[in-house]
């Protein structure tokens, strides 16, 4: 199959053009991205929503949440921790895993028993004890127990309250799901298609948590071949870089002008070379970056104006109010209509939010 050419400045203006298809629904948007990406910083909304607002029509801050049971929503580790559909995750779920432990067992039964659980539901029959977490904290043996047992398929989240995720054992036998190499070429896909346009090399890392489905390079390198001869993704270069992307999810050229504010994990922002690419400089998101080190804030968020993104945005809902502060790579914009585009973003941000119209400031 011949490979397609294009420029940076088109690549950008299709990349931009194809980014925020706009769903009529939540379950629309789950099914048609395949997966959203999760993180629990709230500031002023969690990323999975941030992510959401500028995809779903009337979209509002805790909404998946709320739908998550309705929209037959699963969660999981593809390339990030996030929502996905049942499909997505039949594929992830059976991974090789040595015989369970003595309270894996315990607590696998105790869930199976009362229906569904999260980790204080079973402070009353195991021993409250420590132990460190991947972070190098502590954290309760019990809880790290549910997150082992639901990463390897034994359990599912069934709904959350508050944020806190609700275990169930699923109804439907645990028995592989096809071949590693046929879930890998799924995951391949999935990935492909909810990432965007991707180079063979961020696909691979991307995917690496995945990598016991298909233990050899040359092999993972041939499954992405065959999604190439099969015509399931096609090639496009763009000056030196070669990217794989399903062409037709990409034709139009027309941009709105629009001021947006992304979530640091929005698919358009993930790949940090191609973001350097389209926008001609390096995005960092600085969360987990000591203080002293951060050059843009806690949770600065890119900008994106017409077809460019222009700079980043720190934003903090406090006192029933909204407040934006904005940065810039190269300068304000100087065009007449920047200031009325970014009012109107802080006024969707407001609803989206929950807060009272008007109740928001921008410092320019």
């Amino acid at each position: 199959m011949p490979q397609t050419k294009m420029t940076a400045d088109e690549f950008r203006i299709r990349m931009v053009a194809g980014s925020f298809p706009k769903y009529r629904s939540l379950s629309e948007a789950l099914v048609c991205m395949g997966f959203i990406q999760a993180d629990p910083i709230r500031s002023p909304a969690r990323a999975q929503d941030l992510v959401l607002r500028q995809r779903v029509r009337g979209y509002r801050a805790g909404d998946l949440e709320k739908k998550y049971s309705r929209i037959a929503a699963e969660e999981g580790y593809l390339f990030a921790y996030g929502f996905m559909t049942h499909e997505v995750w039949r594929h992830l779920r059976y991974r090789p895993f040595r015989a369970l432990s003595k309270i894996e067992r315990q607590v696998l039964d105790a869930i199976a028993e009362l229906g569904e659980v999260h980790s204080r539901g079973l402070d009353g029959r195991f021993e409250r004890k420590s132990v460190i977490n991947y972070w190098g904290g502590r954290s309760q043996e019990t809880k790290q127990v549910l997150e082992r047992l639901h990463h390897h398929g034994y359990l599912r989240v069934c709904r959350r309250d508050n944020g806190i995720r609700v275990y169930e054992v699923p109804s439907e036998a645990r028995r592989p799901f096809g071949s590693g190499r046929r879930r890998y070429r799924f995951l391949a896909l999935t990935t492909a298609l909810q990432v965007g346009p991707v180079t063979q090399r961020f696909l691979l890392s991307e995917l690496r948590s995945h990598n016991h489905l298909v233990p050899k390079r040359a092999d993972r390198l041939a499954v992405i071949a065959s999604l190439i001869d099969d015509g399931e993704l096609e090639e496009l270069t763009v000056g030196d870089t070669r990217y794989l992307w399903r062409k037709e999810r990409w034709e139009s050229r027309e941009t709105v002008r629009k001021f947006r504010v992304l979530a640091p994990f929005d698919p358009l922002v993930r790949d940090r070379d191609r973001f350097l690419q389209l926008f001609g400089w390096a995005y960092r998101f600085e969360a987990y970056v000591p203080a002293s080190r951060r050059q843009r804030g806690y949770y600065a968020m890119p900008v994106l104006y017409g077809n460019q993104i222009i700079g980043w945005a720190n934003a903090k809902a406090e006192n029933a109010s909204l407040k934006l502060e904005l940065g810039y790579t190269n300068g304000r914009p100087r065009a007449r209509d920047f200031r009325k585009l970014a009012e109107e973003e802080a006024e969707s941000m407001v609803h989206f939010l929950g807060l009272d119209a008007g109740s928001w400031e921008i410092q320019f």
